[in-house]
């Protein structure tokens, strides 16, 4: 089944079997701390605003956001990652527990801090972000201690996903390890890299990344289409996959396969949908649950560009549905036909 097979039918019909599916997604956990502040006038001792705490709010981030996502789309997920000994790792897994998403893999490691990222928000704008976290890769022992963790569960799943925020979790020991295991179960492996461990993901079944990761694993500027064909071209014979999806903001994704490159519109119109928290683990998970499902990777990324422009309309502390996504398949319009697909060699 081919590009020129994909109808609104089917992708809502592929919807509608990601109830009961199996993930497992390993890869760093971040907790998001969001902060409210009502800007009240400027700062006497300096040109910055002064303003009223309002309250503040707390989120699964990196890997656990994209297994909440998942999950609220009736996955059964299982999380491996790593969190510190603090009040910030105890609340993410009693968040995990809250979700339904299982945690046995995630392991303590006292020696580091649970990554939280503090978001300052002024007046509804996001003003200002500070990390606390060591960003180191783990230490060679706590890779094996994942990996004794994953190949169990990698049997029993219908599709793994690597999500990489180069918080130390996702290191090239893992992703070997990670690839082996899924190949001798026969499961499929979606990566979404990030740069430090990009050239790493070699032999997964499938990468969702965006340009800015993309042109710099390469070191490739990119010009024109033409420019882009050749980083597509050339990432694919690196990283050994079946595919590459590179979201390009208000350009839309763009496909790369050994033998073809697809161009997929925005939905929505142009409009930067992928830069939004919470967008890009929310179009990585329905990739990667589409895929798991049984469809083809034109379906799966259909579903991720609905996902993209679904999650950036909620609010943050929201999900994706299954109703949602359905109802913004029925609105795709002409999408489907204005989908562009070129042969790699001319």
């Amino acid at each position: 089944m081919g590009l020129q097979n994909l109808s609104k039918e089917g992708l809502s019909s592929l919807l509608d079997k990601f109830q009961g599916k199996k993930l497992l997604v390993i890869g760093d956990l971040i907790v998001s701390r969001f902060v409210e502040v009502a800007a009240r006038k400027l700062s006497r001792e300096a040109p910055v605003p002064a303003g009223d705490y309002i309250g503040e709010t707390f989120l699964p981030g990196g890997a656990s956001n994209l297994a909440r996502e998942v999950s609220s789309l009736g996955a059964s997920v299982s999380v491996i990652g790593l969190i510190g000994d603090d009040e910030y790792g105890r609340w993410l897994t009693g968040e995990l527990d809250r979700n339904g998403i299982s945690h046995s893999g995630v392991l303590l490691d006292s020696a580091r801090p649970t990554s939280l990222r503090t978001w300052i928000m002024v007046n509804g704008f996001h003003n200002l972000r500070i990390d606390r976290e060591d960003r180191r890769d783990a230490k060679y022992e706590m890779t094996r201690s994942f990996l004794k963790a994953a190949e169990p569960i990698i049997g029993e799943v219908d599709g793994v996903v690597l999500s990489d925020y180069d918080r130390g979790v996702v290191t090239s020991g893992l992703i070997s390890g990670v690839v082996s295991a899924a190949r001798a179960a026969g499961r499929i492996v979606v990566a979404q890299p990030k740069m430090r461990h990009y050239l790493d993901f070699s032999g997964v079944t499938y990468v969702k990344s965006n340009l800015q990761e993309a042109t710099n694993a390469t070191g490739m500027s990119i010009v024109n289409e033409t420019s882009l064909r050749n980083m597509g071209i050339n990432l694919i014979s690196r990283l050994d996959c079946k595919s590459i999806l590179i979201t390009r903001g208000e350009e839309g994704l763009t496909l790369f396969e050994k033998e073809n490159v697809t161009n997929f519109p925005p939905l929505g119109g142009k409009k930067n949908m992928f830069s939004k928290v919470g967008v890009r683990d929310a179009m990585t998970g329905v990739f990667s649950l589409a895929v798991a499902s049984g469809g083809n990777v034109y379906e799966a990324t259909c579903l991720s560009n609905v996902a993209g422009a679904v999650r950036s309309d909620l609010q943050r502390n929201a999900t994706l549905s299954v109703p949602e996504l359905s109802r913004q398949v029925e609105e795709m319009g002409d999408f489907l036909q204005r989908i562009a697909q070129a042969p790699v060699r001319r």
